[in-house]
């Protein structure tokens, strides 16, 4: 039965809700459209709800005072399509899917989808701008480490970690994880967290904890005293967004959609022009890999500001055309 104009769409999943909610009682009209407003675009009550009403898609079976129940017998599951198995497929050829699913779990996905063609190859892919010392995901310490990590981040529990920094002595941290963040550019996971004191009495410091650089680590129980995350994070963001325009050429507005999907961002058209004006949040740690990202977009993109981080474009698009063109800088 072709419901929807679109796979899976956002309607699938307010019918779902509804239908989820009614298997377990029945639901007024008012209920479904409260489910509609919040699980669908603001005139999805609109379309959906008189269909589900007059029978026209028989989900529902009407009971007395005008409330409805489902006609499923129980939870609903939508089949994956021919394209999510070719995409799930290729997906596990990526080693960093061990961080998240047992070597169990993807022998017995690999082995559900061994019929399935294969949408890319991992060799399909050439990263020009990315580091080549990634974080080792194919060991088995890291891989612990990063379970153990992100449950305490999930679970909001101490963690003590031995961990080796960059001068190469071993130290001994205790801290609160809160945030686990993949850097595209370095290819590495890195945590941030609050530091404990050393005698217990509460946080001293924010920290940041290279993945790759630590030995060991294991769950110390919950915290005590919970810090504010989410001040925190706030804190860590840049004063001002920067300020793109993209033309719209060669493709540039998807581009970009999708080179910064993991960025806050604020779009809008500018119509008399004929341009896309965004804004990027970010964290202040980003900003040189928000930088030369930005960069990588050549003319399509033209950054506006703020003015100490379009002086840093400035300076390095000099310095490339100096590199280019065998120019030694003036010392002045």
């Amino acid at each position: 039965m072709d419901l929807f104009s679109k796979t899976y769409s956002c309607y699938y999943q307010v019918v779902g809700r509804i239908l989820e909610a009614s298997r377990k009682r029945p639901v007024s009209r008012k209920e479904m459209e409260e489910l509609a407003g919040r699980w669908g675009f603001s005139e999805s009550a609109l379309y959906i709800v008189p269909k589900l009403m007059s029978g026209q898609w028989a989900l529902l079976r009407e009971e007395p005072k005008g409330s409805y129940l489902s006609r499923c017998g129980s939870d609903v599951k939508l089949p994956l399509t021919a394209l999510q198995k070719s995409w799930l497929k290729s997906v596990l050829q990526d080693p960093r899917i061990y961080l998240f699913f047992s070597e169990e779990e993807v022998c017995r996905l690999q082995e559900d989808l061994k019929e399935e063609p294969l949408l890319f190859k991992s060799g399909d892919f050439y990263y020009f701008d990315r580091c080549q010392d990634g974080d080792p995901y194919g060991e088995d310490t890291y891989r612990r480490n990063f379970r153990t990590m992100t449950e305490a981040v999930r679970s909001r529990h101490l963690i003590e970690t031995d961990y080796r920094p960059a001068d190469g002595r071993r130290r001994s941290i205790r801290l609160f994880p809160f945030r686990i963040q993949y850097s595209a550019k370095d290819d590495k996971f890195r945590v941030e967290g609050m530091r404990l004191k050393e005698n217990g009495g509460g946080y001293s410091q924010a920290i940041t904890l290279n993945m790759a650089r630590i030995v060991s680590c294991r769950d110390a129980g919950p915290a005590y005293t919970l810090p504010d995350t989410e001040a925190l994070i706030a804190s860590m963001r840049a004063e001002e967004p920067v300020l793109i325009e993209i033309s719209g050429e060669r493709n540039s507005m998807e581009r970009c959609m999708l080179h910064f999907a993991s960025y806050e961002k604020r779009t809008e058209y500018i119509e008399e022009r004929g341009v896309y004006r965004c804004e990027i949040y970010y964290d202040r740690q980003d900003e040189t890999e928000l930088l030369i990202q930005l960069l990588s977009f050549g003319p399509v993109i033209r950054v506006l500001g703020p003015a100490p981080f379009l002086r840093q474009v400035k300076e390095r698009v000099k310095r490339q055309y100096h590199l280019l063109h065998d120019i030694i800088p003036s010392s002045d």
